[in-house]
């Protein structure tokens, strides 16, 4: 045990003088009486109670000597744990497994929480400490305080959340030396994370939680196939002792609680292997759910969002005098993906050779030869031409080999102004550039494909279909599903157009970038722009926050108060003692 006022321990001292004023004795003044026999029988009686006079001054001597010494410890501040006394930074992790629950109902959260507000109370107002959240990122809910009120105020605002935890958010933390120098990290976690086992030397885990039983859906996808059916790819995790048995059941969102496939399950402990079912050609579009039927902590990872969006290719024209080669690139993923298909009519790409028709608004060009709005001009024949990528990974060249093409044919060009160059030669000539005007984007690809025979090049249907998808803003196809903390393309999108996101809670936001995120909450999401609506789900599928049993995490704080104080019993004592002495000894006299 420690004082951390010990100063106050020589307030002990005042013992003595109160020591002795019950040991005082008033001297009787004497006095001639002449009715001796009327005090006879007073004397008596009082004689026969001075023994129990002098045991009762005793015991209420021994009461006060109690509460006073009970006083001056509570004023010096004993301390019986190796606490240090350093600034507290608390860090109550609210991620997805956190709203487990124990045996008592209780979540890990609301677990956690209370463990933080034990820690306060203890520092009694005479340690700084802070609050933070932590799941997804580190959220400060209070800066260093002296303010039991403020501390608790912030712990009482910490709710639960859909993100997994990731570990990263503590990095800061761990790198600053110097700051945990003067400081305590203190996390309050279940530990149901990766990375729990190598957080930073300066943050000390304080398990919250006991194991717990549970299963849940750890990966999930849905697909329409070539052939139309719908491919359902899953997998279930589970902390559970032994195999259990549970029921994965699929539903479309439109069709209410029509049950499109029932899938039994025999659970095993740990991760399990995936399985792939398949869904007939008559499976609709849309929102589904795969909805684990099964008794278990967390419910949060039962229920896997997926979305299949409507079948919607990109509209592509081909405007050269040599069609066939143009055309079967486009058909080859007509019918293998689907992502383009091959019209005459309200195209939205056009692919046109010397040149594109002026109402084109979005063009892909090769062989760039007269006037134009999306060059300058067009000189002479470019000298041997060796391609150097300019932008690496690059949506139009992500698939492609530019080592591969042979820009034969390529002529000296200059692009309009604000033009991205992607690809040009060791000379400085452009071969591949991007370029927008007046609400119109074209892609310029300078190369003559009948002289380099790219027509015959496997690179060439992988130039057009990158070029095709980049210029609709559809080079990165919606998932089914993402995880809380993603964040999901924006198919569609034009540049100088906004998009509108519709959250699971019905919430719009807009969205001017060409993806949106972090997803914050589990449910169905909706994007929509010009080129229609895109559905997609968030779901927890984590392996991480499904299994639940943290009996192998390794708790590693050091000793810390919790609760009230010792003082704050001391002085308790203090005063039940001084009220068990005044209701029995209200009426006490001296002598």
């Amino acid at each position: 045990m420690s004082f951390l006022a010990p100063a106050f321990l020589w307030s002990f001292l005042a013992l003595i003088p109160l020591a002795a004023v019950y040991f005082l004795k008033v001297r009787p003044r004497k006095k001639t009486t002449p009715a001796y026999f009327l005090w006879e029988k007073i004397f008596s009686e009082k004689k026969a109670a001075s023994l129990f006079n002098r045991l009762r001054d005793l015991l209420s001597l021994i009461l006060m000597l109690l509460a006073f010494a009970a006083v001056v410890l509570a004023l010096a501040r004993p301390e019986f744990t190796t606490d240090e006394r350093k600034d507290l930074l608390l860090l109550v992790d609210r991620s997805a497994s956190m709203s487990a629950r124990g045996e008592g109902g209780a979540t890990r959260l609301a677990q956690a929480k209370e463990a933080a507000r034990e820690i306060v109370t203890a520092l009694n107002g005479n340690q700084r400490a802070a609050v933070a959240a932590v799941g997804r990122e580190l959220e400060f809910r209070s800066h260093l305080s002296l303010s039991p009120r403020e501390l608790l105020d912030a712990i009482g605002g910490v709710d639960e959340s859909d993100y997994p935890f990731d570990a990263r958010a503590l990095e800061a933390l761990g790198n600053d030396a110097h700051w945990a120098e003067d400081h305590r990290i203190l996390l309050l976690s279940d530990g149901a994370f990766d990375g729990a086992d190598g957080l930073p030397e300066n943050v000390e885990l304080l398990k919250i939680g006991a194991p717990a039983e549970n299963a849940g859906i750890v990966a999930a996808d849905l697909r329409r196939l070539p052939d139309g059916r719908l491919g359902f790819y899953f997998r279930v995790a589970s902390s559970f002792k032994e195999t259990v048995s549970g029921d994965l059941v699929l539903r479309n969102a439109e069709t209410g609680e029509r049950i499109h496939k029932l899938i039994p399950l025999k659970i095993a402990p740990g991760e399990n292997e995936a399985e792939v079912f398949y869904l007939e050609g008559d499976a609709p579009a849309g929102n589904w759910t795969a909805t684990l039927e099964i008794a278990d902590a967390l419910a949060k990872d039962n229920v896997a969002y997926l979305s299949v969006p409507p079948e919607r290719p990109v509209r592509v024209k081909v405007a050269a005098a040599d069609r066939y080669f143009f055309e079967t690139s486009v058909l080859a993923f007509q019918e293998g993906s689907g992502l383009l298909a091959l019209v005459e009519e309200n195209p939205e790409i056009v692919i046109g050779k010397g040149g594109a028709p002026a109402d084109a608004a979005l063009a892909l060009i090769f062989t760039p030869e007269g006037e134009s709005p999306w060059w300058k001009g067009v000189g002479d024949a470019a000298d041997a031409v060796a391609p150097r990528v300019l932008v690496e990974d690059h949506p139009i060249l992500r698939h492609l080999d530019i080592a591969s093409v042979a820009f034969i044919g390529a002529r000296k060009i200059e692009p309009p102004d604000g033009a991205l160059v992607l690809v040009e030669s060791e000379t400085g000539v452009p071969l591949i550039y991007r370029a927008s005007r007046e609400g119109k984007t074209a892609v310029v690809v300078n190369l003559d494909p009948v002289a380099s025979e790219f027509y015959f090049s496997a690179w060439f249907p992988v130039l057009v279909h990158g070029a095709a998808t980049h210029l609709a803003g559809r080079e990165r196809d919606l998932a089914a599903t993402y995880r809380p903390g993603d964040s999901a393309p924006v198919p569609g999108r034009r540049e100088g157009e906004a998009s509108t996101a519709t959250l699971p809670d019905g919430e719009t936001r807009e969205v001017s970038g060409a993806a949106f995120g972090p997803l914050e909450a589990l449910g169905f999401y909706e994007l929509k722009n010009a080129d229609g609506a895109w559905p997609f789900g968030a779901t927890l599928a984590t392996a991480a926050e499904s299994l639940l049993d943290n009996a192998a995490v390794a708790e590693s704080a050091r000793p810390v108060s919790r609760g009230h104080a010792p003082a704050y019993w001391l002085i308790v004592l203090a005063i039940l003692v001084l009220a068990a002495e005044s209701l029995l000894y209200h009426r006490r006299k001296v002598g």
